[in-house]
């Protein structure tokens, strides 16, 4: 199933003026979503409303619940079931 992961925070928790640790942070995600079998389909930021925006699709919602833990401290996040225009054109 896909899921579009929304996180925002405020400009005080903001990492862009820290390219290591958002390196660091960003490495550590894609390990841990790839060992729990969880892929990430695409990443996007919107630096100037520190936002993102992660595409997973994973069969398993707990997993990736649980990989976001440490995300979620951090800032805000939604998480959104979200399907492909193929998927939503066949439910009618």
């Amino acid at each position: 199933m896909l899921y579009m992961y929304i996180h925002t925070h405020p400009l005080e928790k903001c990492l862009i003026e820290k390219p290591e640790e958002m390196k660091k942070m960003f490495a550590k995600s894609q390990e841990g979503a790839k060992k729990a079998g969880i892929k990430m389909l695409g990443v996007y930021m919107a630096p100037h409303e520190h936002t993102m925006y992660v595409i997973f699709d994973t069969p398993d919602i707990v997993t990736l619940e649980k990989l976001l833990i440490p995300m979620t401290a951090w800032g805000d996040a939604e998480l959104i079931p979200v399907m492909t225009p193929e998927q939503g054109l066949a439910m009618y």
